[in-house]
């Protein structure tokens, strides 16, 4: 509004002047009309007063007394008459000269209040375009600010409610853990007494075995040494078995009693015969008849004797081949549980680390986010106000390129040099880009001072005018940072304080020469002293 009444302003200020610039042209051709018309008629009076001069001057008019005398006295009066008319047009003249000389003065005061006018309206105009873009950009930024705070208030009533329910299901998992705990304990004692009752019951079970084993290794050994006593004993032997077991297969036959068994080979005493002369038949005989008078023996177990010593012996040695049951397995399962727990421990605390990490990344990109954003925007205030001060107008303005994501983001620049249009950076000069690149190094500068700063030939693309805006900002900026400058523009060489350099001398040897500025002046005073002295 400020910028608009200033506008307003200054185009009434712009309208009068230009009225007054029409009336004192009006007056100045006029004046000038005028002593235009004095000086014709001052000339014409001169030369009319020359004629007449002439004219009485001239050798044939008549010497008549009275009329000489008449005609002197009214040419005299005429003479007066027209020297008088003559000096007050010169006078007139004169008048009119210094008038038209002061209203081309007035003229050239309006013409310059003028010019002063329509620079302070096209400023203001600029002004007023300038506030109109940054009213509705703040005017874009209000309204997503708003509708931003509005989606952080719904996403923190959110968080709020998933904050509030993760609580609930956190005590209840708490609770449910607790519960799970004290069942995984009673599960584990229970597991413990079992793994007891099953040892003492594999135990009892190996014990049962090793006994079935023995008995029967002692029961094959038995029913071999009976087939031995039988074979040894012969028809004795069968009749045995007849009388144990009934009926039995001899040979390829099938007989009740031992009527009309006959045995080959029996001794004279009727008692005993030889085992070698038995066939196999005989054999199977002899164990048909031993399996029948085992199953009446099951049925009537008869008294049995305890095994010899070597018979155990050889048993133990089979149990052992068998091998034995795992003695540590509780305390492997207590070493593994251990681990295990630990694991699981290393686990959670990795997962809360992560976590921890995690918060602190994204902490530290909203830090950079702000401090990049604050950086930002008092770069920008500072680059349009280098960029006026090295260009002497204008304006420059720094743009991001997607300012939602400030990791990818670019930066893009505009400038409007003096008396031309805004336009990227691309699209300007080289020593305009030269320049604008220069204002935003300065602009850096004065938003990040560092201690020394080094510049290699950054004034090469630039004339005198801007050579001059270049040293006085660099002037201001070598209050807080030290530059060195490498130049060849003499406008920044006389700007430094000390100058460095290289030379050769008549050896050829390089040698490095400096030279302050201000012990220079001081010796050029004393020796320009020295000289008035003398």
């Amino acid at each position: 509004e400020s910028a608009r009444r200033t506008e307003e302003a200054a185009g009434a200020e712009r309208r009068r002047a230009e009225e007054r610039e029409r009336l004192l042209g009006r007056d100045a051709e006029a004046a000038a009309r005028e002593a235009a018309w004095s000086d014709a008629q001052a000339d014409r009076l001169e030369a009319e007063a020359g004629r007449a001069t002439a004219a009485l001057a001239a050798p044939g008019v008549a010497e008549t007394p009275g009329t000489t005398e008449a005609v002197s006295e009214s040419d005299r009066t005429a003479i007066a008459v027209w020297e008088k008319r003559t000096l007050e047009l010169r006078h007139r003249r004169d008048r009119l000269a210094a008038e038209q000389g002061e209203q081309e003065r007035t003229r050239r005061e309006a013409e310059r209040r003028r010019a002063a006018t329509e620079e302070s309206l096209a400023a203001a105009e600029e002004r007023a375009i300038r506030s109109d873009h940054e009213l509705t950009a703040l005017s874009e930024r209000r309204v997503e600010l708003e509708a931003e705070a509005a989606r952080l208030a719904a996403e923190v009533e959110v968080a709020q409610h998933a904050e509030v329910a993760a609580r609930s299901e956190l005590a209840r998992l708490a609770a449910s853990d607790e519960a799970d705990r004290s069942t995984l304990v009673e599960l584990e004692r229970s597991a413990l007494r079992e793994r007891g009752h099953l040892r003492g019951a594999e135990d009892r079970s190996r014990r049962a075995e090793a006994a079935d084993l023995q008995a029967r290794l002692e029961l094959d050994v038995v029913r071999e040494q009976v087939l031995v006593e039988l074979a040894g004993l012969g028809e004795r032997g069968l009749r045995a078995l007849e009388v144990a077991g009934g009926s039995f297969a001899l040979g390829r036959h099938m007989v009740s009693g031992l009527d009309d068994v006959t045995v080959a080979g029996a001794g004279a005493d009727g008692l005993g015969g030889d085992p070698e002369s038995t066939d196999a038949s005989d054999a199977t005989a002899y164990e048909a008849a031993l399996a029948v008078a085992a199953e009446r023996w099951a049925a009537e177990p008869p008294a049995t004797e305890r095994p010899s010593p070597a018979r155990l012996a050889w048993l133990r040695r089979r149990y052992h081949e068998l091998g034995a049951a795992n003695l540590f397995a509780t305390r492997e399962y207590e070493q593994v549980r251990s681990r295990l727990d630990g694991l699981e421990s290393q686990a959670t605390d990795l997962r809360a680390a992560i976590e921890r990490t995690r918060s602190l990344i994204a902490e530290l990109n909203a830090l950079i986010a702000d401090q990049f954003r604050s950086t930002f925007r008092a770069l920008e205030v500072a680059f349009d106000q280098r960029f006026r001060q090295l260009f002497g107008g204008g304006f420059a303005r720094l743009t991001l390129t997607a300012p939602e994501d400030l990791v990818a983001t670019g930066v893009e620049i505009v400038a409007r040099p003096p008396g031309k249009k805004a336009q990227p950076l691309a699209m300007l000069s080289g020593g305009e880009r030269a320049l604008t690149a220069v204002a935003l190094l300065f602009a850096m500068l004065e938003v990040r001072p560092v201690p020394f700063c080094v510049l290699d030939e950054v004034d090469a693309a630039l004339d005198e005018a801007n050579v001059g805006r270049f040293a006085s900002a660099l002037r201001g900026l070598a209050q807080r940072t030290q530059f060195i400058v490498i130049t060849h523009n003499r406008g920044t060489i006389e700007a430094a304080d000390a100058l460095y350099g290289v030379t050769a001398g008549e050896d050829s040897v390089s040698r490095v020469i400096s030279l302050r500025l201000e012990e220079a002046t001081e010796l050029a005073g004393a020796d320009a002293a020295a000289l008035v002295t003398a």
